[in-house]
């Protein structure tokens, strides 16, 4: 085959993977006319409404996150001030409800490891979560424990996305049904007002999970058998929670002390210098 035969061939493909896409693409947005835009302009509603009313009412929600510094330790704080942003009124593709979640008051937590310091610190960056770092170092200059301030707030989202390519609707959750990131795919017809009371009540904290899950008998018996296996473990975990909130208490004493030799030796300096003014 000559140089111009296969330039002829190559252009030849190249138009024909240019018809697929633009068929492909008018299929697409055939489905959001047809499928996606009904459902999405229906969600707009729904949230738009959702939304003022919140803000009217101002309910008292009170979620709480796992965000202490020990394993499973739960933190209550306040949710309001919530937001709706959508691109377009008639023909949506995106919409998304915003609010916060603060706290009453800054808390402050002594974390007595290097690793429990880096555990801590992965786990609310995770959450987004506000915090303040004061690292504790030995006197080769390592961390050997930390003191944080956490402040807030934490930052919940749910997203609404009409995707065409997959013929679906997406829906993102951000620290909503207990974890920092959730993510689901709905068929069109699925977005009707009952799916949208279910999803104004997980972010109201009326339910917990968007989709219940069935469980069958071998997911009971699976249960039941990780149920007593956390028995066996909850005394050893018992213990070390134990241990880890001694440490706890010796390193928020050690910055204590460390504080107090710190403002002892500044005064202690002070006197000099005013002695030495003296006797000047």
């Amino acid at each position: 085959m000559g140089l111009l035969d296969e330039l002829q061939s190559e252009v030849k493909k190249i138009k024909e993977d240019d018809l697929k896409q633009n068929a492909e693409l008018k299929a697409q947005e055939e489905f959001y006319r047809t499928q996606l835009q009904p459902a999405m302009v229906r969600a707009y509603e729904y949230c738009s409404e959702l939304v003022e009313n919140l803000n009217i009412v101002a309910p008292d929600v009170r979620p709480e996150y796992p965000i202490g510094p020990r394993d499973n330790h739960q933190i209550t704080m306040q949710q309001g001030d919530y937001e709706f942003d959508f691109d377009h009124v008639k023909r949506p593709r995106v919409l998304r409800i915003y609010c916060s979640c603060t706290l009453e008051r800054p808390l402050e937590f002594h974390v007595p490891t290097k690793e429990a310091v880096l555990k801590y610190t992965e786990l609310l960056e995770r959450y987004g979560a506000h915090f303040n770092c004061k690292n504790h170092l030995d006197k080769h200059y390592n961390i050997r424990a930390g003191t944080f301030l956490l402040e807030g707030p934490v930052k919940v989202q749910v997203q609404i996305l009409a995707n065409a390519a997959e013929r679906c609707i997406e829906i993102d959750f951000r620290n909503l049904e207990d974890q920092p990131q959730k993510h689901y795919k709905f068929p069109p017809e699925s977005i009707d007002n009952n799916f949208l009371d279910r999803l104004a009540r997980v972010l109201t904290r009326g339910e917990e999970k968007l989709v219940e899950v069935q469980v069958n008998d071998k997911m009971r018996k699976d249960l039941r058998r990780r149920v007593e296996a956390d028995k066996k473990r909850s005394a050893k975990k018992l213990a070390q929670d134990y241990v880890y909130i001694a440490d706890e208490k010796i390193a928020e004493e050690e910055a204590k002390l460390i504080n107090r030799t710190k403002r002892a030796m500044a005064e202690g300096v002070n006197r000099v210098s005013r002695l030495l003014g003296k006797l000047k």
